[in-house]
């Protein structure tokens, strides 16, 4: 289709994608989507329906879904970045003050991440990071300059070395 220039009617567009499809379904690369192969074949066949737009409405819906994914995997690529380059573990907690702390190390509420966002990945609220070190200007200087998140000192004890960090999508403060 795209080498002529010439207009292709529906029918014969969507009689070339199932014939594209149709050796999709033996290929051992896709036997997890054998059933939705088969069901864009049909959908294909039928003279009402238009394919390509069919495909292009769920490459749309795919891109989003990356999309959305990633602001929520950013968190958790950076917490792994924050470890291997500065050495600062990371720790959940069901509520703050259950159970024993350690210096250097972040904790985080998992209310705070599971309300932070939303089931597609986007991040909706602030999330707070907790820190008994000396490091906090630290931390927020290098997590700002990772561009992952804008974050912010919300609370600050220089004599108790405790931090109460806040983190805000980037674009979004």
């Amino acid at each position: 289709m795209a080498e002529t220039e010439r207009f292709i009617p529906k029918a014969k567009r969507n009689e070339i994608l199932v014939r594209y499809l149709k050796p999709m379904i033996k290929d051992k690369r896709f036997k997890d989507g054998k059933k939705e192969i088969r069901s864009l074949m049909s959908l294909g066949r039928m003279a009402s329906c238009d394919l390509e737009a069919k495909l292009v409405e769920l490459q749309e819906l795919s891109q989003r879904y990356d999309q959305y994914a990633s602001e929520a995997k950013r968190l958790f690529d950076l917490l792994t970045r924050i470890e291997s380059e500065l050495g600062i573990p990371t720790k959940f907690l069901n509520v703050l003050g259950d159970s024993q702390t350690f210096p250097n190390t972040i904790y985080m509420l998992q209310e705070h991440v599971e309300n932070g966002f939303i089931v597609s990945g986007e991040q909706v609220a602030p999330v707070s990071l907790f820190l008994e070190s000396d490091k906090v200007t630290t931390l927020v200087d290098f997590i700002n300059g990772t561009g992952l998140f804008l974050a912010e000192i919300q609370q600050h004890n220089e004599d108790a070395k405790q931090g109460h960090i806040v983190l805000h999508p980037v674009g979004k403060r």
